[in-house]
């Protein structure tokens, strides 16, 4: 299980130069000369723009790149959204450059860092990983999930075999979707660790259930459900085991290990999983790779980048007391990448572009919102409008909703608020191009996130470190995961 060091030295420098592309390149995703500063941007501004301030920033005439907007004018904004989604940019040269700009950066076309996880998985059984299947779970799951925990069960039991892993801890183990399937399926030792009480509770009761069933379903996997005849209890239940406790960078597994499992730290060789990690447990389960000698192996695909902790954004913060950037390259440079674009990052341009799917009405509602209290409100209210379970028929009943929940009184009638509407609603289709051009920087934020942690474990001299693409983008948006295997000396 050695790679050269050659070829570690020849990724890092191929990270390093996908880094310098996004971040300084001349050939620039958004170029905005008439910005000043912006150069040293090339897509931040843009990115970071909030929705809520569409009108009141003038955002669309600001931020979108002058030569976009004149072809917009030019070709009509219905037409345009209709090139968008079928991706046909033949008579459209400017947004054709600028969606091959933004392509250009992201994982699926970064061949030399990512890995599609088919290849990785013929990898591991080069390394000696022969028998070792996907298994497709159709009980007690979503298709998501089912499709989730298939494929990343297969590669985590295939590491843990490589690493000689005596026992696995999925840090951020929800229900346990991915440790019961480890170990019912694979006999791997789990112990599933998650903040939640109600998380964990519910772990208990779905494995205990499953383990009931569980001769019926590998015997028939193919089957929706078995039958009662099958309702054979798993022997491999006990393998699987949960606690509730918070975990960061400086969480002793170890301990957890020897009092949950009854065994000495001596016979411990630990392995890391975790499946969409929130925020910077993503980024922890790194560091704790990082730190501790008796952790083998770690498998991470993480989410929710709006909840990472930026340090440059948080200058109260101590040294290691963030998940963005972990790499000395982006550290040096003092790269912040800001919320808004942590949170487009979320989104899922497949989903988006395969269903047509232009934004919920009600983000050009609090558009408008917003423009309305500016204009009536001698100081803005600080608390959030939040989601609508129900759809409002129009922006008269949405205002009148949002403004109660932000306990907000203007004296406006509405025979006002519909005048004040009909005033914007020739522009809602700009929104509408903004929104979709923005989500196309989407992946590549996320492709800054994390070859920023792939460049932390080389730079950490884990030449056993890999980007994968494990699953389907438009059935799991966050598709994308860290596997790092140590040497043993």
């Amino acid at each position: 299980m050695q790679d050269s060091n050659k070829a570690e030295n020849s990724q890092e420098r191929d990270i390093n130069d996908i880094f310098t592309d996004i971040l300084f390149s001349e050939e620039h995703i958004i170029k905005d000369s008439y910005k000043e500063g912006y150069e040293q941007e090339p897509f931040l501004s843009f990115a970071n723009c909030h929705m809520v301030d569409f009108f009141t920033n003038s955002a669309y005439n600001n931020l979108l790149p002058r030569d976009i907007q004149k072809e917009v004018k030019d070709i009509g904004e219905k037409e345009v959204i209709n090139l968008i989604f079928a991706n046909d940019f033949s008579q459209a040269p400017c947004l054709k450059k600028f969606v091959e700009n933004s392509s250009k950066f992201t994982l699926r076309n970064c061949n030399n860092v990512c890995w599609p996880v088919d290849a990785f998985l013929d990898k591991l059984r080069n390394w000696g990983c022969n028998n070792i299947e996907k298994f497709r779970l159709k009980v007690f799951m979503t298709a998501k999930k089912s499709h989730e925990v298939e494929i990343l069960s297969a590669v985590t039991a295939s590491i843990s075999k490589i690493s000689n892993i005596s026992h696995l801890v999925d840090i951020g183990d929800g229900k346990g979707y991915l440790s019961s399937l480890l170990a019912l399926h694979h006999g791997i030792p789990v112990l599933g660790v998650d903040a939640s009480n109600i998380n964990t509770c519910s772990a208990v009761k779905r494995v205990n259930k499953l383990s009931k069933v569980w001769n019926g379903i590998e015997r028939s996997p193919n089957k929706s459900y078995p039958s009662k005849r099958d309702n054979t209890n798993s022997a491999n239940v006990h393998l699987y085991k949960q606690v509730t406790q918070f975990v960061d960078k400086d969480f002793n597994l170890q301990k957890l290990i020897c009092d949950t499992y009854l065994i000495e730290p001596s016979s411990q060789r630990l392995g890391v999983v975790g499946l969409h990690t929130c925020g910077d447990l993503a980024a922890d389960s790194l560091k704790i790779f990082n730190k501790n000698d008796y952790i083998k192996s770690v498998c991470n695909v993480g989410c929710c980048y709006h909840l990472i902790t930026e340090k440059f954004e948080n200058s109260h913060l101590n040294d290691d007391e963030f998940g963005f950037p972990l790499s000395k390259y982006l550290n040096n440079r003092k790269t912040v990448i800001g919320r808004s674009a942590r949170m487009i990052a979320n989104q899922s341009v497949d989903r988006i572009l395969e269903a047509k799917e232009l934004p919920n009405i009600t983000i050009y509602y609090r558009a408008l919102l917003q423009v309305l209290l500016e204009q009536y409100c001698t100081k803005l209210p600080t608390k959030h409008v939040g989601k609508f379970r129900k759809q409002p028929q129009n922006f008269i009943e949405y205002s009148k909703v949002a403004m109660k929940r932000i306990d907000v009184d203007v004296d406006i009638s509405e025979e006002k608020i519909k005048e004040f509407s009909s005033l914007y609603e020739c522009r809602i289709d700009e929104l509408n191009i903004f929104y979709l051009l923005r989500c196309k920087l989407a992946p590549v934020i996320e492709t800054l996130i994390l070859l920023d942690r792939l460049l932390f474990l080389h730079e950490k001299g884990f030449e056993n470190s890999f980007l994968i693409q494990f699953f389907d983008p438009v059935v799991s948006p966050r598709c994308y995961g860290i596997v790092a295997l140590k040497n043993d000396d």
